[in-house]
């Protein structure tokens, strides 16, 4: 399928389509066209031999030859690209004649158009039957096209979330069934509708069809027609949906060679053990490759962006497994799965445009009859595959089963408030299934879905200067902060921030954070130090203490409900019912309800951290208390340095603390002096100074260690960056 790509009054959009549509075609056609008082109208697309037409009027123009002669030229007036197949002459004088609606044919050819009218200065967009998707958008003052709904993101248009389509879908599952899309400033043309956008109108104008109902085939014939086709390929879920379609394509009249047969598993399940008969029973005429469907995260996200949206069942991410590792032996893959319609065509579309294979899934919307399975079973395939697949389960792959493999990664995503779900109801809902109790599987999956859509989408990175497409959801790797300097009481001291492997619970904090500094330290070389402090996360030493909550072990009460309502603007770490329910755990309800109530200090063991979508795990989904005993944490991690440094850099340890820095400044929790511990006055003053703006980051840097060195004053000229902290330390109490 090739990629279309528009542009009216928006010129710097179309090369950002048209290399976002690149998986669609390996080359690419531009043409651009003036519209009446200014208007500038593009069209692009991407296909192995791309094609733009231009319509040309009677009139001639003067113009200027290549040798300097005076020649005629005739002045386009109109261009149109198509994906599918259709008569350009057709439709061009179609378009001449009626319009926007002559674009739509009613013929039962499916194919998508994209003209150009430069007379006018409007795009026209259309799509024949169930043709090839369009997507459009406002752009600033003009309009944008494409055939992917990413594209047109890649061209500056908002990824905003359609709050009523996606908690439609994650409530029902119900999508792509009207012009909306998931992206709230995204419409999709409809099967046989023309739109017409104009900088004239503010909106699109919509020019309906009726179409003409096509006749549907039964269940059974489309059983007995999926396998038409010479490179045929089956993917076979349990059950005798799969074994049926397997004996359907075997005994079609065009095969010729060895018939192919999939089968496809998440992780931690088994393939249908009538695959194995069918293998057995019929040698030589069946071949068998056996697939996981992987859980990384990283493929899922990958998954996500080449659907466009997300899908409401597992069973098209088992299809996508497949389709990706196809080589040219399959042109079309038969699903055996029975999930819902909705995204499917899309779904289809995108399959036939990124891996060059047609899917096929008769049994798919539909409620197929066991007895008619059976009997194509029984003229197709050996008695005992028959009874095989009646014995197996027609389950594929459960919801709740990722769910549970998956927990954290959909708690992390579940935690944060959003305005389709309840965040509180919903992390219920998980913890009643991780629990053996009833709760709503594929909705816990789909609302999950739906955030690793928009993390996909949040990294998906063209780079149209190198001329490649890269892989849009490729794992971002956040890299930590660069070293930098303040100047506090009239010194400068440089903040190093040093990365490390993430800090789970258990982990041996002491020797993990002096190995890191040490690291840190001697990478400088010979470049001078003076006097220094290690700084670490207070968050990072309540992990490795175990000092944490998942959001899914913790039970908000009433009381922890309504006081994270009460106090969510003075006390914001506390505005998450969880955290708010952590907090009274540690000090009481009445503590916490007299700071809350009546403006008294939080007592503090109740300063927790509240989960965060970008943390480290395990504090995107956990709440994460105030670690133990910080002054001894301290001493402890002096003396741990003191070994593992040399003297070059151990004599200079002014001390080590233990931090915590959040909206309202840096707190040191903890502290302990080391070697050179007078070489600054205040320590613990001076270091709520210097880390104030937090340089180790919020987000998913992994640096809880930041060495903190002073230097020489720095010269008048000298410009210093970003802070300036005044401050008379020796007046400051510690």
């Amino acid at each position: 399928m090739a990629g279309l790509a528009g542009a009216l009054n928006a010129p710097k959009s179309i090369d950002a389509i048209a290399w976002a549509l690149a998986a669609r075609g390996s080359d690419g056609a531009l043409c651009r066209l003036n519209g009446p008082d200014g208007a500038v109208l593009d069209l692009a697309i991407r296909a192995a031999m791309p094609a733009i037409t231009r319509v040309v009027s009677g009139d001639e123009t003067p113009g200027e030859g290549a040798d300097g002669d005076g020649v005629t030229a005739k002045h386009p007036v109109a261009a149109l690209v198509v994906d599918g197949i259709a008569s350009v002459t057709a439709l061009d004088g179609a378009y001449a004649e009626r319009g926007p609606a002559g674009l739509v044919d009613e013929g039962d050819q499916p194919y998508a158009v994209v003209l150009a009218d430069a007379e006018r200065g409007e795009l026209v967009l259309a799509r024949n039957g169930a043709g090839p998707s369009l997507y459009y958008a406002r752009l600033d003052d003009g309009w944008v096209v494409a055939s992917e709904p990413g594209a047109l993101v890649h061209a500056g248009i908002e990824p905003e979330p359609d709050v009523a389509v996606v908690r439609r879908f994650i409530q029902t599952g119900a999508c792509d069934e009207s012009e909306r899309t998931f992206f709230a400033r995204i419409r999709r043309v409809l099967p046989g509708e023309a739109i017409v956008l104009s900088t004239a109108v503010s909106g699109p104008v919509r020019h309906p069809l009726r179409l003409r109902p096509a006749g549907a085939a039964t269940t059974e014939e489309a059983v007995w027609r999926s396998g038409a086709g010479e490179r045929v390929g089956v993917l076979v879920t349990p059950g005798v949906g799969g074994a049926a379609l397997l004996g359907a394509a075997l005994h079609h009249p065009e095969r010729r060679a060895p018939l192919h047969l999939f089968t496809a598993t998440i992780d931690g399940g088994e393939p249908p053990t009538s695959a194995a008969a069918m293998v057995e029973a019929l040698p030589g005429e069946v071949r068998h490759s056996a697939l996981r469907a992987s859980l990384d995260l990283s493929i899922l996200d990958r998954f996500l962006v080449d659907v466009g949206e997300p899908v409401p069942d597992l069973g098209i991410y088992l299809l996508w497994t497949v389709a990706r590792e196809l080589s040219g032996d399959v042109e079309v893959l038969v699903d055996s799965g029975t999930g819902p319609l909705d995204a499917w065509e899309r779904v289809t579309e995108r399959m036939l445009a990124h891996f060059g294979v047609t899917v096929r899934a008769p049994l798919r919307g539909a409620a197929p009859d066991d007895e008619m399975l059976a009997e194509v079973l029984r003229r197709a395939l050996p008695p005992h595959v028959l009874r095989e697949a009646l014995a197996e389960s027609g389950r594929t792959a459960s919801s709740a089963h990722v769910v549970a493999q998956l927990r954290d990664e959909v708690a992390a995503a579940l935690v944060p408030p959003r305005p389709w779900s309840d965040a509180a109801a919903t992390v219920t809902a998980l913890r009643r299934l991780l629990a053996g109790e009833r709760a709503d599987a594929d909705a816990l999956l789909r609302a999950f879905l739906v955030e690793r859509w928009l993390a996909a989408l949040g990294s998906a990175v063209i780079n149209a200067e190198a001329a490649e497409l890269r892989p849009l959801s490729e794992p971002q790797d956040v890299p930590p902060n660069e070293p930098d300097e303040v100047v506090v009481g009239g010194d400068v001291w440089s903040r190093i921030p040093v990365r490390t492997a993430p800090i789970a619970a258990g982990d041996q904090l002491l020797a993990n954070v002096a190995f890191y500094v040490a690291n840190a330290l001697s990478a400088r070389g010979d470049e001078p130090i003076g006097p220094w402090f290690a700084v670490v996360s207070g968050k990072a030493v309540a992990v490795s203490q175990q000092r944490f909550s998942p959001v899914i072990a913790v039970r908000p009460g009433r009381a922890a409900r309504v006081l994270a309502w009460l106090g969510r603007r003075r006390w914001p770490h506390l505005a998450q019912p969880q955290a708010m329910q952590v907090a009274i755990d540690h000090s009481g309800l009445g503590r916490v309800a007299r700071a809350v109530l009546f403006g008294g200090t939080l007592p503090t063991e109740a300063r927790v951290y509240p989960p965060r979508p970008d943390a480290v795990t395990p504090a995107d989904a956990a709440v994460i208390s105030a670690p133990l005993q910080p002054n001894e944490v301290a001493a402890s991690l002096v003396a741990a340095m003191r070994l593992a440094l040399g003297r070059e850099h151990g004599h200079l340890l002014a001390g080590v603390a233990v931090v915590s820095v959040d909206g309202g400044g840096a707190r040191v929790l903890g502290f302990a002096p080391g070697p050179a511990a007078d070489a600054g006055p205040r320590p613990r003053t001076l270091l709520s100074l210097v880390l104030a703006d937090n340089p180790a980051g919020q987000g998913a840097q992994r640096t809880p260690v930041v060495i903190v060195a002073q230097q020489a004053p720095a010269p008048v000229e000298r410009t210093m960056a970003p802070l300036d902290r005044h401050a008379d330390l020796a007046s400051r109490a510690r």
